[in-house]
């Protein structure tokens, strides 16, 4: 497994057949304005608890520099709150997830904005996986 506070390769989602699924709503959504987290227990080749994508949608962020400064916001955030998760998903040994970060704003958020609202659902995914 990866460093407790890091981000690896494997721990990203780039499985096309597993992003298709989750964009066709497959997986169960927890959203707290203006993020939304869709997740799915799946099978996955690596031995990483799960697997994440981050999003931010062209229709809501026309600039790509606007979208790649909210990607990396995310990502951070995701990054400080992973011992968590990874200690949730690991409470039931052998389960993976795929999971979806998505931002559906059009403004540009703070950090501690984004990082208070990923607490949240968090949460509300480990009550749900429990």
């Amino acid at each position: 497994m990866a460093g407790l506070f890091t981000l690896s390769k494997k721990e990203r989602l780039v499985s096309r057949t597993l992003i298709d699924k989750i964009f066709k709503r497959e997986g169960e959504i927890i959203s707290k304005f203006p993020l939304s987290f869709i997740f799915l227990e799946v099978p996955l080749y690596d031995k990483v608890p799960a697997q994440i994508l981050f999003s931010v949608p062209v229709r809501k962020v026309k600039k790509a520099h606007e979208r790649n400064h909210i990607k990396r916001l995310m990502r951070e955030c995701y990054r400080l709150q992973k011992p968590l998760i990874y200690d949730l998903i690991n409470i039931k040994p052998g389960r993976q997830y795929v999971l979806c970060l998505m931002y559906n704003d059009t403004k540009i958020p703070e950090f501690f904005e984004l990082e208070e609202k990923t607490k949240i659902i968090f949460n509300a995914f480990g009550k749900k996986i429990s």
